[in-house]
């Protein structure tokens, strides 16, 4: 039987490859049926919600410029996004999504509540004051890897 710590390290190194290159953890399938990474179905349901410039979208995701970059120009390639200039500044261009996109959109922001769910099915699992140890631990964590 592996130590706690041991099985918290394997956990993480098994979180780590599950989202490699996604930028977010999502339980189940994807079933808007669409070939687009977790990032690029985000960036749909992020815009389905508001005006966002490339700079907005990348402080989002907390990702390069240069990566929602490529993720808008495949979604605009695949038809789902135009780019619009502001009105008052040419300069500033927004991405609005096209009719296709919205149910890519819409699902993607069901398959983030049905990861909640997840979450929160596991932790009906514990009484509250084992959840409140967890509380303590994940704020621990999250303290000590911000350092």
């Amino acid at each position: 039987m592996l130590s706690l710590d041991r099985k918290l390290d394997h956990l993480i190194k098994k979180v780590l490859l599950k989202s490699e290159n996604q930028h977010e953890l999502l339980f189940g399938p994807c079933k808007s049926g669409e070939k687009l990474t977790n990032t690029q179905e985000h960036i749909l349901m992020l815009l389905a919600e508001q005006q966002l410039t490339n700079s907005d979208l990348a402080k989002k995701l907390n990702i390069s410029q240069a990566a929602v970059t490529k993720a808008v120009k495949s979604l605009a390639k695949k038809g789902m996004l135009v780019s619009v200039k502001d009105k008052e500044d040419a300069r500033v261009t927004y991405f609005t999504l096209t009719d296709p996109a919205w149910p890519v959109a819409e699902e993607h922001r069901r398959h983030h509540h049905r990861t909640l769910a997840v979450y929160q099915e596991l932790l009906a699992a514990f009484t509250e004051e084992e959840q409140a140890i967890i509380q303590r631990f994940l704020t621990v964590f999250e303290e000590r890897l911000e350092r």
